[in-house]
């Protein structure tokens, strides 16, 4: 399951998620345009029920966006659509599985593949609330989500631009909107009650409570959305809007560095026995006000306790040049940390500390590179810090793969 949040000052602000999937899932790191075309050569494995289903309803409601931007976005290995994006002009999204009463549309669009439209689509996150609503009201969302076994769900939205966040949470072809005031964070629950400002048409005639007419308590007791939902709200509340920030309510764990909690009730949800969903990466965008300029921080791995974030631009050369535009890199960078998950899952509480060392350390040197570029909204020293960042990750990996030999 999945936590996604906001948090906006007049200094600026970020958006923040955790992308919580089948822990065997390669999901990628990419930059893309909306350009390049829906066909299956776009997504490097393949699922026959997303191929031969949802893909064709893909096709059909794409031939209605001409898809103009560009955006770096977080994507299972199986699918065009992404779990979380931003586009070049800084529309960023985040979809929540939510799980209602009211059945799904088997041929209705992934959540993941409506996530993607909007942002090839949107210059404004008002604007990807009315491409999204569109989409669901003529084609219905559902389909199946999973990787390896089959999940049916609904979805939320969270959408910022920079300037304006809003959520968006749907049952099928009913919606709700609610404009986010300073900070808010959504999980897979149900939030918005009769506190909308705007609804599909049924909905809005009958003034229902949306989460009390929809929610399924069962999936609730299930996934603990509500209590995750809780925790990152309360630790929003207090801080402040930087990366940082959003990256320490990413990577908590109700457990230690050395001993996680293996519950559906942490935010970096580590996969154990009977719980078969993992945070598969996570991703923050930073937004600065005085420049309007944008950095965004990836994992492109699992648990980011024990992984570092890597920062990207949004710059026309990044998206030209940088070796995440290419899919077959993106695709090895992102199986080779599912495979080496598997064996820091194995390793000692002394290694998982040290592990979680390492990448803090990391994030700290990156962070000494990219600050002063970004502040000050030097695109051309920005993208060369943010190249010198990932040059760093080699050596970063040396020290990984030393550490868990050495156990």
């Amino acid at each position: 399951m999945c936590d996604t949040m906001v948090k906006m000052s007049q200094d600026g602000s970020i958006f923040a998620k955790n992308s919580d999937r089948d822990p065997g899932e390669p999901q990628l790191i990419s930059y893309c345009t909306g350009l390049e075309g829906i066909s299956n050569s776009s997504h490097p494995e393949h699922r026959n029920y997303y191929d031969s289903k949802q893909y064709l309803t893909l096709q059909k409601a794409a031939k209605g966006f001409a898809s103009p931007y560009k955006a770096l976005i977080s994507r299972p290995s199986w699918m065009w659509g992404a779990e979380m994006g931003v586009n070049e002009l800084g529309v960023a999204i985040g979809n929540e599985a939510v799980f209602s009463t009211s059945p799904v549309d088997k041929n209705g669009l992934l959540g993941m593949d409506i996530l993607r439209l909007a942002l090839h689509n949107s210059a404004s996150s008002q604007e990807a609330v009315s491409i999204i609503k569109q989409l669901i009201a003529e084609y219905g969302q559902g389909g199946n989500g999973s990787y390896s076994s089959h999940l049916n769900y609904h979805n939320s939205f969270l959408i910022h631009d920079g300037n304006k966040a809003f959520i968006l949470e749907t049952a099928n072809k009913r919606w709700v909107i609610k404009e986010v005031d300073s900070f808010a964070s959504i999980s897979n629950a149900y939030t918005i009650k009769k506190d909308y400002q705007d609804g599909d048409a049924r909905t809005l005639k009958q003034h229902y409570n949306f989460t009390r007419r929809h929610a399924s308590i069962i999936h609730l007791l299930f996934t603990k959305a509500n209590q995750r939902q809780r925790f990152s709200s309360s630790h929003l509340l207090n801080s402040d809007s930087s990366w940082t920030s959003a990256r320490n309510i990413l990577i908590s764990n109700k457990g230690t560095v050395e001993n996680p909690d293996h519950s559906m009730g942490s935010i970096c949800l580590n996969a154990k026995h009977l719980v078969k969903s993992q945070t598969t990466a996570s991703m923050i965008v930073e937004y600065n006000k005085d420049t309007s300029s944008n950095l965004v921080w990836l994992t492109g791995s699992p648990l980011p306790t024990y992984s570092p974030y890597i920062p990207f631009t949004l710059s026309t050369s990044a998206f030209a040049t940088n070796p995440f535009s290419d899919l077959g890199y993106c695709y090895d960078f992102a199986k080779e940390r599912v495979d080496l998950t598997k064996k820091i899952e194995k390793a000692s509480p002394q290694t998982l500390k040290q592990l979680s060392f390492l990448s803090r350390e990391f994030e700290n040197k990156a962070e000494s590179l990219v600050r002063s570029p970004f502040v000050n909204a030097n695109s051309k020293l920005l993208d060369e810090a943010c190249l010198k960042c990932q040059g760093m990750i080699p050596s970063h990996m040396v020290k990984v793969y030393d550490l868990l030999s050495s156990v």
